[in-house]
């Protein structure tokens, strides 16, 4: 449990897509997703086991130079950058919670905090894969994403031909090419409407060694 490095967990976490959602769009946003949004934008992440990551987000206004003071025990960490893809997106309830709408909500720390994903499984096996390119984990969470009209995706195609979208990337990466093995295909979709998508739960999260991309899916996309 002490061994999980930080950067690999901060990685496959993507709640920081909410900080992508353009201020120039928001008269056209719900005030749903306009208060998730507010909210989002630090996390920090419980270690109860390897298989056993909780992610919380803050639930209350919360500064950098408040979040940079927090010290965390060592069975927990602080995510790091990352740049949001998705135009927005919205969680639907806590891993935890029996029905849409409900979420977990407890102090750490001297703030509040927001229960809203869990990595349940680390290193799932994924089809030629030898060289280990990329890293395959499942994530449980209620969570929906929307694109505008006009966005052009990076899609990551399985060898079986699974879809996975390209939801958050490393804000700290020295290149922007992933390198993929054989087999997978890396694909642009242009948007011709809005769409939105519904991640599965629990969602697989294909993160590219080399450069710390996360696609995450699988997705079925309308056109």
């Amino acid at each position: 449990m002490k061994n999980i490095n930080s950067k690999i967990i901060a990685a496959l976490i993507l709640t920081t897509l909410f900080t992508a959602c353009n201020d120039d769009d928001s008269e056209t946003t719900s005030q749903e997703d306009t208060n998730q949004q507010q909210r989002v934008g630090f996390e920090i992440l419980q270690i109860q086991s390897p298989t056993s990551i909780l992610v919380w987000i803050n639930n209350e206004p919360l500064t950098q130079e408040q979040y940079n003071a927090i010290a965390l025990p060592q069975d927990w960490r602080k995510n790091e950058p990352r740049e949001g893809i998705a135009d927005s997106g919205r969680f639907l309830r806590s891993p935890d919670a029996a029905e849409e709408g409900e979420f977990t909500v407890n102090q750490h720390f001297g703030y509040e905090w927001l229960f809203n994903a869990e990595v349940i499984e680390n290193n799932v096996p994924l089809p030629s894969n030898e060289e280990a390119l990329l890293t395959g984990r499942y994530i449980a969470k209620y969570h929906e994403i929307s694109f505008k009209a006009g966005r052009t995706l990076s899609v990551l195609v399985s060898p079986e031909g699974e879809e996975f979208v390209l939801i958050s990337r490393d804000a700290n990466r020295s290149t922007d090419t992933a390198v993929i093995p054989d087999g997978w295909q890396l694909l642009e979709k242009t948007m011709l409407e809005d769409i939105t998508l519904t991640l599965p739960n629990p969602t697989l999260n294909i993160r590219a060694e080399n450069n710390q991309d996360s696609w995450q899916g699988p997705v079925v996309f309308s056109n």
